[in-house]
Parts: structure tokens; sequence; C-alpha cells
């Protein structure tokens, strides 16, 4: 099952907001953007208050503070049947349908108050205690009663083999699965019966065993509830034949019959135990530089305390807090499908984090599909997503957009151009790729060349650099004036003014030749600047903005539109253009 589309009504600052997802698909890790201001915390939230019954909001996270804006989630699938799942005020279809779990940061200032308008100390960073586990249930010794419940006086040691190790054993009744365990009245009258005749059995222990295994193992293992019991008894009993199996499992059945409340609480603190040792495992083999800090049990809660965050790195506070609430997703996720949002967590992670916490993403998702079930890990970012080409290692990372800008695409005159100039020259001399890049996409003080030969079925208008050059220049203008524009358009004039800024500053002839051979736009400014000019910082700072789009091929094929449009949308980098173009 593939999600279409997530629907967001009156939750924070969106209104109704639809994300279009296309496809998006399970267990591969999937990149929404969105820079500070379009709705991140908003979409995370719509999520974060889902409750069995329905979303319930703060009043300060209604749309516009008003409670009256009654708020929605609606996830769209690509099921053949029903396909919409709906949450709002009053109903929730979500959850039963999918687990969802948001991980955010938990970290908090704490003032340290003021006495006469003086500060009593400094403010400090604090992370508030992560509850792993809650409301430790109380153990129950379960005493095997079988022999005095069927009257089975004085037998030899070893006619029924002993079940207190299972009883004591938490790994077992951790995972006693009571659905499958439950026998109805008539396998349980055939128990009962087969208990009441092996009274009669006569001999040795192996005698009594084998005649067992030749009359009545075969019908009892029929029985679906004591088949599966037997299975359960194998997982922790390997060396045991099929009749020690079964009769230790039927006196684990008639024992829980007469036991369920027991049984039930037993179960509860079996689990609760085998996932506190699981988290105790785990962090114990997180690196020991984070100075100690695991999880503990206190008063019947199994948490993971830093207290003040200050005591260790940034990193290393924000990579356990994340790895301290994956492992909560983990146990909280139990549906067949799962939809995990990750709030801006990874962006403040440094490099060697960055690849840690993905590589618990990956184990994670490794272990849903092991279980046959799906997770739609969704990873909540402000950043640019070259920033994640670059740093995510993800395989088949997907890449959507909370708000896609809604200026015109570029054109795919501009795309040829750029993305197809090695195919374009492919059947001419050769240089004429050379003669793209040199003469149209860098400044060049030759303006005569005619190109048209050479650019494909790109408007023949374009031949002449002029042309070419003064289209590009109207696009940088409609830009700066906040009228549509072509931004792969706008990164060459942008290009054309920085190069041909440091060309003219350069003193001699022969410094400009030499300036004009440099390949690429950092080697020019390079050889300008130790050439005596210099070379303002501003060109350096917006580099990445004129140039990565510019080498963009068909084998990377990044989505250079939404990356251009999420860096140029900002009204800092408008105003740089700006003054570069002042120049």
């Amino acid at each position: 099952m593939n999600i279409k589309s997530i629907q967001i009504k009156n939750v924070r600052g969106l209104q109704d907001h639809t994300v279009e997802l296309g496809q998006m698909y399970p267990n591969k890790p999937s990149l929404m953007v969105a820079p500070n201001g379009s709705g991140k915390s908003s979409f995370a939230l719509a999520f974060q208050w889902l409750n069995q019954r329905r979303i319930k909001l703060n009043k300060d996270d209604a749309y516009n503070g008003d409670e009256t804006n009654s708020p929605e989630l609606i996830i769209t699938t690509d099921e053949p049947s029903r396909n919409v799942y709906k949450a709002s005020a009053d109903q929730n279809q979500i959850s039963p349908r999918f687990g969802i779990f948001v991980i955010n940061s938990d970290l908090k200032v704490k003032s340290p108050g003021y006495a006469g308008g003086v500060p009593l100390g400094k403010t400090s960073l604090s992370v508030s205690p992560i509850i792993l586990l809650e409301n430790k249930p109380d153990n129950v010794e379960i005493i095997n009663d079988f022999y005095e419940h069927f009257g089975i006086n004085n037998p030899p040691v070893g006619l029924y083999p002993s079940i207190n190790a299972l009883l004591a054993n938490n790994d077992f009744m951790a995972s006693f699965n009571i659905n499958n365990l439950s026998a109805i009245k008539r396998p349980l009258k055939q128990i009962e019966e087969f208990i009441e005749r092996m009274k009669t059995y006569e001999g040795t222990i192996s005698a009594i065993h084998k005649q067992i295994e030749e009359s009545d193992l075969i019908n009892l293992k029929a029985t679906t509830c004591v088949k599966n019991m037997m299975d359960a008894i194998k997982e922790v009993n390997t060396g045991d034949n099929d009749t020690k199996l079964m009769l230790k499992a039927i006196q684990i059945i008639t024992l829980y019959k007469r036991n369920e409340d027991n049984f039930k609480r037993r179960i509860a603190y079996s689990q609760y135990m085998k996932k506190a040792q699981s988290l105790r495992d785990f962090f114990h083999t997180v690196p020991t530089t984070w100075k100690g800090i695991t999880p503990h049990e206190e008063n019947g809660t199994f948490k993971l305390e830093i207290g003040d965050a200050q005591r260790i790195s940034n990193g290393e506070r924000d990579t356990l807090v994340f790895l301290a609430k994956l492992q909560k997703a983990k146990m909280e996720l139990t549906k067949l499908d799962n939809i995990l949002i990750i709030d801006e967590v990874f962006d403040y992670l440094d490099d060697a984090n960055l690849m840690a916490a993905q590589y618990y993403i990956t184990q994670m998702i490794k272990e849903f599909k092991d279980e046959n079930r799906n997770i739609y890990p969704i990873i909540m970012s402000h950043l640019n997503p070259d920033y994640y080409n670059q740093h995510y290692s993800f395989k088949d990372m997907k890449v959507y957009y909370l708000c896609p800008f809604p200026h015109p695409h570029i054109s795919d005159n501009m795309l040829k151009l750029v993305r197809k100039r090695s195919q374009l020259a492919q059947a001419l001399p050769r240089g004429s790729e050379e003669d793209i890049s040199k003469y149209m996409l860098h400044f060049h003080s030759d303006y005569t060349k005619d190109l048209s030969g050479i650019i494909g079925d790109c408007p023949p208008t374009w031949g002449n650099i002029t042309n070419f050059k003064e289209s590009c220049k109207n696009h940088l203008e409609k830009y700066l004036n906040n009228e549509e524009y072509d931004p792969l358009a706008v990164c060459v004039a942008l290009r054309e003014k920085v190069e041909s800024y440091c060309y003219n500053k350069l003193y001699s002839e022969a410094d400009k030749i030499n300036f004009l051979e440099e390949h690429g736009t950092g080697e020019k400014l390079k050889y300008a600047e130790e050439h005596g000019v210099d070379v303002p910082e501003i060109f350096m700072l917006l580099s990445n903005l004129y140039n990565d789009p510019l080498h963009a091929t068909n084998k990377n094929n990044k989505n250079i539109c939404q990356t251009l449009y999420s860096r140029m949308e900002n009204n800092t980098i408008r105003k740089m253009i700006g003054i570069v173009k002042r120049m």
C-alpha cells in the first residue's frame, strides 16, 4: 500500500493544506522539505495530537488560536476499496488503521528566575525525561496445582515434566498468546479425559510415555490449543520430545483456565521486564562517551534522564534523545502499517551522528520488513535537499515538499541546455560542448560567435549569444521585481555578473585572456584574486546558488526547480542577488 496524499485542516498555521505525495512507498525513508514558517510543526502536530478517538488540540494549536476551527487529518492511499482515513475533533478512522508516532525535540530553556529585575543565575538547557515504559505491573507467582486439582496422588517424579521453569521464564511468559490458547469446551474435555485415562497407565515412566506416544499424542496434537502451546514451549525447550512437550502443554493450558487473571498479570509483568532488558541491552551498545547516561527504573517507570543538557555535547544529546524515542516508537508501533514522523531532529546533527541516526533508521525498517509489517518514516526538515544528497546515504530516499512553490517550472529549453549539452554536441566537431559552457553559461568577452548549429532544438535566437544573455538578464529583473521568472536563467545572469565584474577589474589584457581560459567560476575567481582583484565575499556566499544548478545532469537528476526556489525565495538571498546585480 502507498500513501497518495495527506490533508491537514485547522492546525496551527495550516487552514486547509493537502500534501500531494504521488506514491509514498512503505519501508523507504521520505524527506519532507519545509522552510521555517511553512507549516512543518503544524504537520507534525496533526499526527502528534491524535488519540484513539479523535484529534484533541490545545487552544494554541488551533488555526488562528480559535477553538471553533475544527481540526482534521485525512490520509488517502491507493488501496482498491476503502482508501480514505479521516480524523477530526469527534472521530478517528486513522489510529485503528495506522500506528502513529512522532519524534521531536524535548529541549527546553530553564530560566533561573529574577529578583529585583536581576537574574539569579545563568539560563540553562534541559531535556524532559523520556518515559520509555511506565506503570510496571506487579509480579505474580503462579503455583502449579495440577496434581492436587486432578487428584493425582504420589506420581513418579518426571511422569509429568515440571513447568515451574517455564512459568518463571520472562521470555516465555512475555510471548504467551492468550488468543491462541483459549481452550473451548470440547478440547478442554478431551484434555481432561486424557488426564483421567493416563492415571490407569502402568509401568515405568518411559513405558507410560511410550504408551502416550502410541495412543494419545496424535489426537491431542490435533487440538489447536495444545499444538500452539507445544510450539511455544519448543522455542525455549528445544531438547524435549513431542510427548514431554504435550504433557507440559496440557498442564499450562489447564492451569491457565483456573488462573486467567493471575496469568494475565504475570504476562504483563514479563512483557514489561523483557522490554526493559531489551532497552538496557540496546543502550549498552551505545558508545560510552555519553557519560554513562542510560535508562533506569524509578518508582515503576523506566526512563532516560539527561537533565542538564549542557553536561554533554549537543550531538551526543540530540542523538541520545533520538535513539531513546526511536526505541519507544518501535515498542508502540504495533500495527501492520505505521507512520513515523521525525520532526527536524536530523537538521542539527554533525556528520558522524547523522550517519549513526541513519543506521538506526535503516535497522528499524529492516525489523519491520522482517515482521511483514510496513513503516513510513517521514523526516521533516527545513534544509535544502542538496544537503541530504551530500550527507545522507539512504537508498532510494524520496523527497517531497510540504509547500511546493507556486511559480512556473524551469523552462524545458533551459533544462536541455544545462543537462544535455553533452548530448547536443555529440554529432558535432570536438569542443562544441565546451563552446556552450564557455560562451553561454559563463561570461566571455566575445559575443559574436554563432552557436545556432550546436544548441539542438533550443530557440534559434539563442544561437546569438547577445540575445541569450539578454533573455537571462530579463529573468533576473523579473526575479528582483517578484514577477514570474526562470530560475536557471537567473543563475546564468548572476554568474555572468560575477565573472564580468572580476574580468573588468583585471589590469592587463594578458590576465584577462588567461582568466577566460580558466575552467569553472571558482577557478576564475581564484585567478582574479591571485592577480590583484579584491573579490567581494558575497560572490563566494552565493556560489552554491549559481554554480550547483548549472552543473546538474540527467545522471544526478536532482529536482533543481524546487531546490532553486527554496533558496531564491528567501528574502535575504533576493537582497544579496540585487546587490550583485548593481555592482
